[in-house]
């Protein structure tokens, strides 16, 4: 597929070798309002820079444990910075989990009621928009990543908008690019966002070859959940994900999938690199706040006989790094949401969270203040599939054919979800709680699903 760069200022698609001057351009004519909110602020404000990735596992980067992917930059930060182990998009009622992943993160709303259309050029009356609050709190605002299956007009909110068509090997070197322009031509009157949301790694795995050289299939360590089918059918084992590796699932053909995803992941932390070298170079670095995720992971590799993100599994959870100024080292096993970043930035920023926004600041347990923002958390997979977990106990229940399969996990024990406990009458106790927490979640958060 033919890949292109638009500029939403311009309104017209350019070649690649003019990305730099349209940037540039677009710079010019969206100079931000006029209004006293958006003139300068002082050095202590910080910059921020959100990079949300496409389909990154949680355990793709080396310091959190796979010493079998190469990723430096994403090490580093990390080592300096502080982590969130159970981070989660809430879920999604289309096929392509990314697109309302994306609204909520950027509406901080969640899954049942962000907009309808999240395609649309306008976003509906009252919508809360996080860029529309940081330029409002002073902050100039750029966006660069994927145009298909994100939130249109979110994405439109930024002063700049650069949107991506298409996918090849060199996708995640114009993010940034782009990114490089935008921070080299910054004049720093005001602190920016700089919101990356590339189309890497999710498939097709396009890498230039100096990554793919990188792993060797053969070499690489399957997942202990490996299976070569899906035990029962969980209302979504022929859509498209599930359909980029024949059934049943190899060891080898599931090492060749892992190989280019881990190539892809290995390019774009060389990008990732490169922008923050050019924000050291630019004496931004020591006042950027950097937040590092993915909008969903996904299970390639045949993980529970899977390949896709339709599913509710653990291997789902993306990563969730905070790093910069301020910001000490940790980690944090707290249950949290994407769309808690709408707030958290906010927090950051110095903006007011509007209160439409249902998502939670993670600061206070970023500065050590609270323990948790949430007791439980509730995912959903369209009709099909159900999920509410809290600190050890995770519950899965599928609505599919004539089954109603359900899934007990002690995660404590069993972080791989190998042992179903379900029909074990010792944890029929905590099976019957988990329902009634299911229930009243799905309640809470307005699931307009019959279950």
């Amino acid at each position: 597929m033919q890949h292109a760069l638009t500029a939403i200022a311009r309104r017209r698609r350019p070649g690649l070798r003019a990305l730099n001057l349209l940037l540039l351009l677009a710079l010019t004519l969206n100079p931000g309002p006029s209004s006293p909110a958006c003139a300068a602020e002082p050095r202590s404000r910080p910059n921020i820079l959100l990079i949300l990735a496409d389909d990154q596992r949680w355990d793709t980067i080396r310091a959190l444990g796979n010493d079998e992917i190469q990723t430096p930059h994403l090490d580093r930060l990390v080592e300096r910075g502080f982590r969130f182990n159970n981070a989660y998009c809430m879920g999604s009622m289309v096929g392509a989990v990314c697109l309302p992943s994306r609204t909520m993160l950027i509406t901080g709303q969640s899954l049942w009621r962000i907009p309808d259309n999240p395609r649309a050029q306008v976003a509906p009356p009252g919508v809360p928009l996080l860029p529309v609050q940081l330029r409002a709190a002073g902050y100039a605002t750029f966006h660069c990543g994927k145009r298909g299956n994100s939130c249109t007009f979110g994405n439109a909110a930024f002063e700049t908008n650069i949107e991506t068509d298409g996918r090849t090997a060199a996708s995640a070197t114009e993010m940034a690019d782009a990114a490089i322009a935008f921070v080299n031509e910054h004049e720093g009157e005001r602190p920016f966002i700089m919101y990356l949301a590339p189309q890497v790694p999710h498939d097709p795995c396009l890498a230039p070859p100096e990554f793919l050289k990188l792993y060797d299939p053969a070499k690489l360590s399957l997942s202990k959940n490996l299976l070569p089918e899906h035990p029962f059918d969980n209302g979504e084992l022929r859509v498209r994900d599930e359909l980029l590796a024949a059934h049943p699932r190899t060891p080898e053909e599931m090492q060749r999938h892992l190989a280019g995803y881990y190539a892809t992941i290995t390019h774009l932390d060389h990008e990732v690199g490169r922008v923050l070298q050019a924000l050291a170079a630019r004496g931004f670095a020591d006042n950027t706040i950097v937040i590092y995720t993915s909008d969903q992971g996904l299970a390639v590799g045949g993980r529970h006989g899977l390949m896709g993100k339709q599913n509710l599994y653990e291997h789902v959870k993306p990563p969730l790094i905070v790093a910069g100024p301020g910001i000490p080292r940790g980690e944090s096993a707290a249950l949290v949401y994407l769309f808690d970043l709408f707030p958290t930035l906010c927090d950051l920023a110095g903006a007011e969270v509007p209160p439409r926004v249902e998502g939670r600041s993670l600061m206070p347990v970023v500065r050590g203040a609270r323990p948790r923002v949430r007791e439980w958390l509730l995912g959903a997979y369209r009709d099909v599939q159900r999920m509410v977990r809290d600190e050890r106990w995770k519950l899965l229940a599928y609505k599919s054919g004539s089954e109603r399969n359900c899934q007990l996990f002690d995660l404590a024990a069993d972080p791989d979800e190998l042992q179903n406990l379900a029909d074990d009458p010792r944890y029929a106790g905590e099976r019957q709680r988990l329902e009634r927490l299911l229930a009243a979640a799905r309640a809470e958060f307005g699931d307009p699903v019959a279950w």
